[in-house]
């Protein structure tokens, strides 16, 4: 049963009209693509380290169910529509092309905007805009959400979530006030919710850390079927028995808030531990059977469980209420260093809600904290989605190989799939990420991996900073090394401060569902351009090394590598075989993408199987990794190709000008070969040719960082085999900031 089955509709007149603006009056360029500029220049603070130390406070706003590319995956240079380093689907279609089932011959649909379309299930709204801010959802359980990834294949979306309402987008004219804040801010494009599943098991990660997957702590399952919840998809507070990070901040003497009214959408995530649960009157204790006691005189009740005092009780003045709350406690120098503000459903962005009212509520607390500027000038917002609800993205999501620690639940409930395996927790899809402060001020893009747990790991590095280190017991070891600590994505040398002009969030919009349909099936357009980037503490490469057949059948041996001076993180890898049918996904892992974590300054070996089957000699391998990392193999074993070589290196080891990108092109045959690069992107040059004798080498030399912000993207081929040929395409680090990829 989906998350949804908890949440009830609300149902309303379809538009709220009159509702108070909230601030100064907003710039009226909502659809620019430039960076909105300063409303007002305020200067730092009196004393200013130029490191982490600066920040002062750091307030969580996580929002609800939205995915990456089902609202920025149009937006000017992140990893969206116009990807070029995307995985094939079996059968050979690109994963944008989404079939009905996932078997081979089925009807495909591309992404649609959802306000695009004058089609509808039922009831016809007013305009397609409105009907496409009221579009209701899709099934978001941990079910259906592993449905959806199939294994890693990526080619369930349209058959899990029942229908092609997973496959509609939002665009910056449906979100100009999103678009404006990513443009004015720093936008997450690799940045996944921590559970492929819903709400509940996401906020608890982002919360403490994990979800208990191994049992390791007594007096909660954590193989249930949607993971926190009971079996009918309820969420269930269930008195959980480890430590949340708020009870690590309080014991490290860091001061922290939930800013949340009673009605919360039982998104307020610290009553859903046993330490808060006891004091919640809405809860009752399992072991006791009765409610739990308010305790006035915990700082955790205060802080965790009690409402805020400015709560009206009216579902439409939820914003306003908590911004009043923060408000009067930026005002009064009371705000904690660490905030945590969950609305209600109204203001939550939680389909059949209007991302505008959303807009409303970001606004709302971003001039709340601007009522002190010196505050806003020393605060980190960091504004998330819990989870992609059940719409589409195009990104598959780094799993760990079975047999990581809590990061795998055996005896989930996916016997629709006869999946018997333990199932990977996650990483999840991805969903938005904005860093709003001073030092990620610029239109920039931070493409690290990163999950809900980075949210902590960011928070154990500032803490240390300031000589309280509160450092959670929670986190898996894998996470620690995948995803990073969000710090990569700050200038703490250059802030520009103030609040930027914004546009005006309109009025706000009534829960009327309606079911918009698909009435265009073309592949979507990109905004054109790039964006400035982030430096990325991972180097990922890999190379086809030869081919093995022991045991039988043909196998292609791969080599991957993550090495340079500036790596500190893994690269994960996923490695796929193009050419073989779908499998069932009870036959998950043996099936399905390999999975590869490859620690910094590490190689690994990895294998591929050749073909569709038994006796199959072609084959077609994608490697994918961070970043846009992607190399394609494609021959025949059987073939003149099987005796030619193109390996990639990073040459010059980030020193001096940086890394540069080598081809060796090796002719093991026994005549002469001509190899041509082609540059499919970042150059402009005519292809390059090399005639190769026998037994012979030739090298190719590119300097990416120099042509094109360190991008590349050729293929290699060869005359003496037209079924062979080798792509490559990344991007060189060199520990500085360069730009996106386009």
């Amino acid at each position: 049963m989906s998350d949804l089955s908890r949440r009830g509709f609300i149902g309303g007149a379809a538009v709220i009209a009159g509702a108070a603006a909230v601030g100064a009056e907003a710039s009226s360029a909502a659809a620019q693509t430039a960076e909105p500029h300063a409303a007002a220049s305020y200067s730092g603070p009196a004393q200013r380290y130029g490191d982490i130390r600066d920040i002062k406070h750091v307030v969580v706003v996580m929002q609800e169910n939205r995915s990456f590319d089902h609202y920025f995956g149009s937006l000017r240079g992140v990893r969206g529509f116009g990807d070029r380093s995307t995985i094939t689907l079996p059968g050979g279609n690109s994963v944008f092309q989404q079939p009905d089932t996932p078997t081979a011959g089925a009807a495909t649909q591309y992404p649609w905007r959802l306000s695009g379309t004058d089609e509808w299930q039922g009831a016809v709204p007013p305009s397609a805009e409105l009907g496409a801010a009221n579009y209701g959802g899709t099934d978001h359980s941990w079910l259906t959400q592993h449905g959806a990834w199939y294994g890693g294949l990526m080619n369930g979306w349209i058959q899990a979530k029942a229908g092609p309402t997973t496959m509609g987008f939002l665009d910056r004219a449906d979100l100009p006030f999103h678009y404006a804040l990513a443009d004015a801010y720093t936008v997450g494009d690799d940045y996944h919710c921590s559970v492929i599943s819903a709400t509940g098991p996401n906020r608890i990660y982002l919360m403490s850390g994990t979800i208990n997957a191994d049992q390791a702590h007594p007096g909660y399952d954590g193989t249930a079927p949607h993971v926190a919840y009971d079996g009918g998809g309820n969420l269930q507070r269930n008195f959980l028995t480890w430590q949340s990070y708020v009870e690590t901040l309080q014991q490290a003497g860091v001061s922290w808030r939930t800013y949340h009214c009673a009605d919360d959408y039982g998104d307020n995530a610290p009553p859903y531990f046993a330490t808060f649960a006891k004091m919640d009157p809405t809860q009752t204790d399992p072991a006791t059977g009765k409610p739990g006691v308010p305790d006035p005189s915990s700082p955790l009740y205060t802080d965790g469980v009690a409402n805020v005092t400015t709560d009206t009780g009216v579902q439409t003045q939820n914003a306003d209420n908590l911004a009043a709350a923060l408000k009067a406690d930026v005002l009064a120098g009371q705000l904690p260093q660490v905030a945590y503000v969950v609305n209600n459903q109204f203001f939550s962005e939680h389909p059949v809600t209007a991302p505008s009212n959303g807009a409303y509520f970001m606004r709302a607390v971003l001039e709340a904290l601007h009522a002190d500027p010196g505050v806003f000038n020393s605060t980190l917002v960091i504004v998330n989605y819990d989870e992609n609800d059940g719409q589409f993205d195009h990104v598959p999501p780094p799993v760990p190989a079975p047999g990581e620690q809590d990061e795998f639940v055996s005896g989930t409930d996916l016997s629709t799939y006869g999946l018997t395996a333990p199932a990977p927790v996650g990483l999840g899809f991805r969903v938005p990420l904005i860093l709003v402060s001073p030092w990620t001020r610029g239109g920039w893009v931070t493409s690290e991996t990163a999950d809900h747990t980075s949210v902590i790991q960011f928070l154990e590095k500032w803490t240390a900073a300031l000589g309280k280190p509160a450092v959670s017991p929670n986190v898996s070891a894998w996470r620690r090394k995948v995803c990073g600590d969000l710090t990569g994505a700050f200038d703490f040398a250059r802030p520009v401060y103030g609040l930027p002009d914004l546009p005006d969030t309109g009025t706000l919009v009534a829960e009327t569902k309606y079911v918009p349909l698909p009435d265009n099936n073309a592949m979507p357009s990109q905004e054109p351009g790039t964006k400035p980037a982030r430096p990325l503490p991972v180097q990922p490469n890999a190379n086809l090394t030869g081919f093995s057949t022991a045991g039988g059948a043909a196998t292609a041996e791969l080599a991957l590598t993550n090495t340079g001076p500036h790596v500190r993180k893994a690269s994960h890898f996923a490695v796929y075989n193009n050419l073989a049918p779908v499998p069932a996904l009870a036959d998950y892992p043996a099936k399905f993408p390999g999975q590869y974590t490859v620690e910094a300054s590490r190689s690994a070996a990895a294998t591929a199987p050749v073909g569709a089957g038994a006796g199959d000699t072609k084959f077609d391998i994608t490697v994918i990794g961070p970043n846009r990392f992607l190399r394609r193999f494609t021959g025949d074993t059987a073939a003149a190709g099987t005796q030619l070589a193109a390996r990639a290196e990073y040459t010059g080891g980030g020193f001096g000008s940086g890394p540069g990108l080598r081809l060796t092109l090796t002719n093991h045959g026994r005549g002469p070969v001509t190899f041509t690069i082609t540059a499919n992107a970042y150059r402009h040059d005519h292809p390059r040719t090399f005639q190769v004798a026998a037994h012979r080498s030739a090298i190719f030399s590119s300097n990416p960082l120099a042509s094109a912000g360190g991008w590349y993207d050729l293929t290699v081929t060869a005359s003496t085999d037209s079924s062979w040929s080798q792509r490559f395409t990344g991007h060189l680090e060199n520990g500085g900031p360069s730009v996106t990829g386009a």
